[in-house]
């Protein structure tokens, strides 16, 4: 195996990342069963504050400061969730030891950008521009909630640490709607639901191809609670009643999302990792030692989609 285990611990080597990188390759580790050692290259990385503010115990996860050259190399990759569940805990530290709230609330959370202001249209059209909405869609959006009878909070300043933003979702949010990106990750931990706007182009930038183009954020986000809009004018949540939307965010919070890796027409091959459905293969896009590595651990946990 890539990396030294001493004392059957799994050696990690971390890197500065996002939110959704840091809490999929945790999830990913952690669901290893075994004591994982995290490196990371400065203390103010995000995996220390996950172990605090999430409470695991040193037992499950230890954060180093610096490098490793006997770590296993860091996976690069925000998708490893479709072979295991993310983490979750029934108490957060925030401050002081706070349950998980998993009760309605009466406010919705939106996600629209990253910090850099709404926009009339799409003129950057790579990643990640290509998941963002435009101000028009945004303030339809913002109708419909109000309609719906929720207030809103957003979530869009890159200055707002994970503390503030577990605290608010925990404790004031019924739902989590924007672009694909981290704070679907932190909501699916905090099992709040989750609904996801589609992509307008592929990560490249290149023109979308429907329909493969509104299953691509489904890898990434492998939660039952979780909704992809569809950019059509059946499903677009643009085109939703009030009561639709309530009636949406109720079904997520008992289960009732539209992944395609849990339906019953995807396959799962347990001897290539491959996760492939009619519409889209659902495969994390990984390189050839990454998935040697996933096999090599896959005795120490269930890989499941």
């Amino acid at each position: 195996m890539a990396g030294q285990q001493m004392n059957d611990s799994i050696i990690y080597q971390g890197r500065e990342a996002g939110l959704g990188v840091i809490i999929t390759q945790l999830s990913f580790l952690l669901a290893c069963d075994r004591h994982v050692e995290y490196w990371v290259p400065n203390e103010n990385n995000l995996a220390a504050e996950i172990k605090r503010i999430w409470q695991i115990s040193d037992d499950r996860l230890s954060i180093r400061i610096g490098s490793n050259p006997h770590a296993i190399p860091n996976i690069e990759s925000d998708e490893l969730c479709v072979y295991v569940s993310y983490f979750h805990s029934e108490a957060l530290c925030l401050d002081q030891t706070t349950p998980l709230n998993t009760s309605r609330k009466k406010c919705v959370a939106v996600c629209m950008h990253h910090g850099q202001g709404l926009k009339e249209d799409i003129t950057v059209r790579g990643m990640p521009y290509n998941k963002f909405a435009t101000a028009r869609q945004y303030e339809i959006l913002f109708t419909l909630l109000d309609r719906a009878g929720y207030d809103i909070i957003t979530m869009n300043s890159n200055t707002m640490d994970l503390k503030t933003k577990t605290r608010l979702l925990n404790e004031m949010c019924d739902c989590v709607i924007g672009y694909e990106g981290g704070l679907h990750h932190l909501a699916h931990v905090l099992k709040i639901p989750s609904i996801i706007l589609p992509w307008k182009f592929c990560d490249n930038g290149d023109p979308p191809i429907p329909p493969g183009i509104y299953f691509e954020p489904h890898r990434y986000h492998p939660d039952r609670r979780t909704w992809f809009v569809m950019q059509d004018a059946d499903h677009d949540i643009l085109t939703w009643s009030p009561l639709q939307l309530r009636d949406k965010i109720d079904q997520l919070h008992h289960g009732g999302g539209n992944n395609i890796v849990f339906d019953p027409l995807t396959t799962f091959d347990l001897e290539t990792l491959r996760i492939r459905h009619p519409q889209r293969d659902l495969t994390p896009r990984l390189h050839p030692p990454d998935f040697d590595l996933i096999k090599q651990l896959r005795s120490r946990f269930n890989v499941t989609k």
